[in-house]
């Protein structure tokens, strides 16, 4: 391993003992004396083993494109994640009262370190700690796409190897001044400047109003919860109390800017992660590049809510500008003298089409409304959201164009109104997005005589409107022609439940009792995708410990982001330290 990586496992692992010894039952530790700074810390390593293996095309030429990349056998190393988060908080009101209005209840600022790194492309399996059965695997997909074994001799090599760069640029190692805030509030009035994360909405796992901040997969993928993944962005968020309006009450009104360039697509991950989507080996013959939109005041974020109390409902309303994580993909003519050229991913002779990824501005219209019954011990959770012009694909499916490959004139005509820049492969569309979500606590006293089931249940659905018959995800219809792409389906139903209880359990021969947490999760894509997710959790504060089993069943791929990851069935083990 080489020495940096070395050293910066061995100082998170220290970091993670050095604060054991001093742990106590809080949740925070105070530096000073006064309270005034706290410091909160999260630190976990965890280890994900493949169960099933990759279907991708195997150094020896087996198997087909399109598909997984690199190939990795069940039992090996998928993930081994080092993770360190710590949150400074200092309270500055008692120093500065004097020179602020007289009502001032906080002023604060906020700043949190994240540092994280990934093992495997330094100890892990040989198809990730290095690039030789991944180079097998380039040349291989290069020979299926129609390149010449001269033009493979030629450019395979410097292809694998700037791939290789590229993965071990953004995907080994990270550190990261992760959130840096500033906190004001003055009677009915707060406000917070700084890198920071707001949520809006009342959905889990997936997103509806929920979308200011951009969701990063690079690290760690889908299978990280939402909220470790979420990208802090430079923004102004102020709110201000109203109380009563009319019949309604607690009323408040919300709204954010942000002047930010990041997105969830860059770094975004490199071939050869163990997470990255199903596209098959870095081959060249599709060349991919990635634009931000520069900070300037037509590239602003932004929007508002109102949320209040009606009767027994709380209510929001909600409008604002964001960019979404699925960036718009245009697909165009390589320009290897122009704007393609000293891109090491874009080769003459091999590519035949360039994919430019960017995220246009979208618009988000909604609300939510929350009600409570008491009677059945339940939370009804409820949310639409009304998405204008969303960039959506659309390119040659297997059903529209049904002759493989190049036998079909249809797609051969469709190729060539691309490359001429006849026929554009992104279409603004909107679309009606909605989630129903149960929440309730159920006792099953023969299962758990002391503590109650929590059950919930979301229910989403979206709608396409003047729905392109070409719509489509940007994959790779492996199952049926690599040429072609998997459809998008109107309309969209998905399902999600998590059920999990809690036992108090004394560890023999000690006075130590833990928490023992076993769940169950599941997603059930109503085109044929599910994954579910048994686990459990034992916690002794400040100490937790994981453990699950990720199992996804999609059989081909479907238009689902499920399906998508049909065969990254997985078992983790995960050890957590939290102040």
């Amino acid at each position: 391993m080489p020495r940096t990586r070395n050293a910066l496992a061995l100082t998170l692992l220290a970091s993670v003992a050095v604060l054991a010894a001093g742990a106590t039952r809080s949740r925070a530790f105070q530096v000073d004396n006064a309270g005034t700074i706290n410091v909160g810390v999260r630190a976990y390593s965890d280890v994900r083993v493949h169960t099933q293996e990759y279907q991708c095309i195997r150094p020896d030429g087996t198997g087909y494109n399109g598909a997984t990349f690199p190939c990795s056998p069940a039992g090996h190393l998928q993930q081994n994640r080092y993770f360190l988060e710590v949150k400074w908080e200092h309270d500055l009101l008692k120093y500065v009262k004097d020179w602020l209005p007289g009502d001032t209840q906080v002023f604060s600022y906020n700043l949190t370190y994240r540092g994280e790194y990934e093992g495997i492309y330094d100890f892990g399996p040989s198809e990730y700690r290095n690039g030789q059965e991944s180079l097998r695997e380039i040349e291989n997909a290069m020979a299926q796409g129609g390149v010449s074994a001269a033009t493979i001799q030629r450019t395979a090599g410097p292809l694998s190897l700037a791939n290789r760069q590229k993965l071990r640029t953004i995907s080994v190692d990270r550190n990261r001044l992760f959130q840096a805030f500033l906190d004001y509030e003055v009677g009915p009035f707060f406000a917070r400047f700084g890198r920071q994360n707001l949520a809006w909405g009342e959905t889990d796992v997936f997103r509806l109003l929920d979308n200011i901040n951009p969701i990063d997969n690079s690290f760690g993928g889908f299978f990280i919860d939402l909220d470790e993944r979420r990208v802090p962005l430079d923004m102004l968020r102020a709110s201000y109390q109203i109380g009563t309006l009319g019949y309604a009450e607690q009323a408040f009104l919300e709204g954010y800017v942000a002047d930010d360039n990041s997105v969830s697509y860059i770094p975004g991950s490199a071939p050869g992660t163990a997470f990255y989507p199903p596209l098959g080996p870095p081959s060249g013959i599709l060349g991919r590049t990635q634009k931000d939109n520069p900070v300037s005041l037509n590239n602003v974020r932004g929007g508002g809510r109102l949320v209040f109390n009606l009767a027994d409902f709380t209510f929001s309303f909600a409008h604002y500008y964001t960019i979404f994580d699925v960036p718009a993909v245009r697909f165009r003519a390589p320009q290897f003298n122009g704007q393609d050229k000293g891109n090491p991913f874009i080769v003459p002779g091999v590519t035949q089409l360039v994919a430019d990824q960017y995220g246009p501005h979208v618009q988000v219209t909604g609300g939510s409304a929350t009600t409570a019954l008491p009677s059945i011990q339940s939370v009804v959770r409820s949310e639409i959201a009304f998405f204008r012009d969303e960039p959506l694909f659309r390119f040659a499916t297997a059903s529209a164009f049904p002759k493989k490959g190049l036998t079909d004139p249809g797609f051969v005509k469709l190729v060539t109104q691309v490359l001429t820049g006849q026929y554009d492969t992104v279409s603004r569309k909107d679309t009606f997005n909605m989630s129903l979500g149960w929440d309730m606590n159920q006792n099953i006293r023969f299962l758990n005589p002391m503590q109650s089931f929590f059950i919930t249940t979301q229910f989403f659905y979206k709608h396409i409107f003047d729905k392109d018959p070409l719509q489509a995800f940007p994959v790779p219809d492996a199952k049926r022609d690599v040429q072609r792409v998997i459809p998008l389906q109107g309309d969209q139903f998905l399902q999600t439940l998590n059920i999990s209880t809690t036992y108090n359990h004394a560890l023999p021969f000690t006075n130590t009792t833990v928490q023992i947490t076993p769940s169950y999760s599941m997603f059930y894509d109503w085109v044929g995708a599910l994954l579910f997710q048994p686990g459990v959790r034992i916690t002794r504060d400040p100490w937790r410990f994981i453990l699950d089993y990720t199992i996804i069943d999609s059989g081909v791929f479907r238009g689902t982001q499920v399906g998508l990851l049909r065969d990254r069935d997985n078992v983790r083990v995960q050890l957590e330290y939290v102040l």
